[in-house]
């Protein structure tokens, strides 16, 4: 089980790489300021953590269709508190959208 979520993560790394947003912070970095080496190491890993989370959200839900955050937070280990920050970055990017309710919540389906 716990090879299968590594593969799952790993998935996610390789789409999260393709990221516009971790593009466009590294063009900056290198355009822009400068910025301590430090501060950039952790801008880096704090978007790329948020790019493979959102990634493993939106591979879920396309694989078994709407899902609630709980439902989703079970799935990935991310924490509902951070499910809903994702939602709501990849509802306001068009990239998933509620598709109802079930018992305990909003239903999130791709757009």
């Amino acid at each position: 089980m716990g090879e299968w979520k590594n593969h799952r993560r790993i998935n996610a790394a390789v789409e999260a790489f393709k990221s516009e947003r971790l593009r466009w912070v590294l063009g900056q970095s290198q355009i822009g300021p400068k910025i301590d080496e430090e501060r950039y190491y952790a801008i880096t890993e704090k978007i790329m953590k948020d790019e493979i989370e959102r990634q493993m959200i939106l591979n879920e839900i396309r694989e078994r269709g709407p899902l609630t955050i709980r439902e989703i937070s079970e799935a990935t280990g991310i924490s509902p508190r951070n499910v809903l920050r994702h939602i709501i970055a990849l509802r306001k990017n068009g990239l998933v959208s509620e598709a109802g309710e079930r018992e305990d919540g909003y239903l999130y389906r791709i757009t």
